[in-house]
């Protein structure tokens, strides 16, 4: 069921792709990104789910470090003893959800405020070549994250040219990568967990139940792929919060109809899976993750974005 759900969800990107690759190749390939120093054009990056799932793309290290990861949640949730599932997997989505909205939060406000990352990897020369007089060390390190960060990008990219900020975005885009899968993931197993039929239930309300369940699930997919459309990689990714793309981005569709949709009405679906497993423990849980997201957008997202974009104060 799981791997079913994830792969819908590619093959349906895979379509909107296929609809929009004019207008994305246009964005990759000729929009300019400013980063500290000068201007460079945007090497073409793959989303998320079909660069991890789909068996015709390269993939890196990390990829295949994070479908282990991914491969073992549904080992372990057969493997487990039934009345013992349910509360392992609320432990790992619990702690997948805090490396998420916690850890990934704490990153991006530092980043944002104070460029942590992008000043970690310029203080550690990490994306410098080494000289000749370094060590196996340090040309082992330069080695490996050069072709991890390589591994899934086209003739477009070329690691020792592209400013250190866009380098320093695709390595943290492979953190991203693992914990949102595992969030994502652990979830599912968590709610097929909790899933179970209430005694006395009528056949009507049982049908009824699972119709909106499911309709809530098909609108959250919706709501994701149509932000997506808008937003591309670049802010799907946090990019700004790394470098500013000097392109005019159209908030059409969904963002016409509600503000911030992916953290708002982007997470119906935790709603409809709580009615088809008919669990008052995964509501009550997928209420306090849809809270953490919104303390996510308050905390970090918002302040970043008023700081970013705001515009500056007319002169008296």
């Amino acid at each position: 069921m799981l791997l079913c759900l994830l792969y819908g969800f590619r093959s349906v990107i895979c379509v909107f792709h296929s609809v929009s690759i004019p207008i994305l190749l246009t964005v990759n390939y000729n929009s300019i990104i400013k980063d500290s120093q000068h201007l460079f054009a945007v090497p073409e990056t793959e989303d998320m789910v079909t660069a991890l799932l789909d068996p015709r793309k390269p993939k890196s290290t990390s990829d295949y470090m994070t479908l282990t990861i991914l491969t073992s949640y549904c080992v372990l949730y057969y493997l487990l003893p039934v009345n013992f599932r349910k509360w392992a997997f609320l432990a790992i989505y619990a702690v997948s959800r805090l490396a998420y909205n916690g850890g990934l939060g704490y990153v991006l406000y530092q980043q944002s405020f104070h460029k942590s990352l992008t000043r970690w990897a310029a203080s550690s020369r990490v994306f410098n070549k080494p000289g000749p007089n370094s060590s196996a060390l340090r040309r082992s390190v330069f080695k490996t994250i050069k072709n991890e960060l390589s591994a899934k990008m086209g003739n477009d990219y070329n690691f020792e040219t592209v400013p250190l900020e866009y380098n320093t975005w695709l390595l943290f885009r492979r953190m991203v990568d693992l914990i949102l899968m595992s969030d994502f993931t652990s979830y599912m197993l968590f709610a097929l967990a909790c899933g179970s039929v209430p005694e006395g239930q009528t056949m009507a309300l049982h049908i009824g139940r699972w119709t909106a369940g499911i309709l809530l699930f098909f609108f959250n997919l919706w709501v994701k792929l149509d932000a997506h459309r808008v937003v591309k990689d670049y802010a799907w990714y946090w990019g700004d919060f790394f470098f500013l793309e000097d392109l005019e981005l159209c908030f059409d569709g969904i963002f016409e109809l509600v503000p911030h949709p992916m953290y708002s009405v982007g997470y119906a679906g935790y709603y409809g899976f709580s009615l088809m497993a008919a669990s008052y423990t995964l509501l009550f849980v997928s209420l306090a993750a849809h809270a953490c997201q919104f303390a996510f957008l308050f905390i970090v997202e918002n302040p970043h974005i008023a700081k970013t974009y705001s515009s500056p104060p007319k002169s008296k």
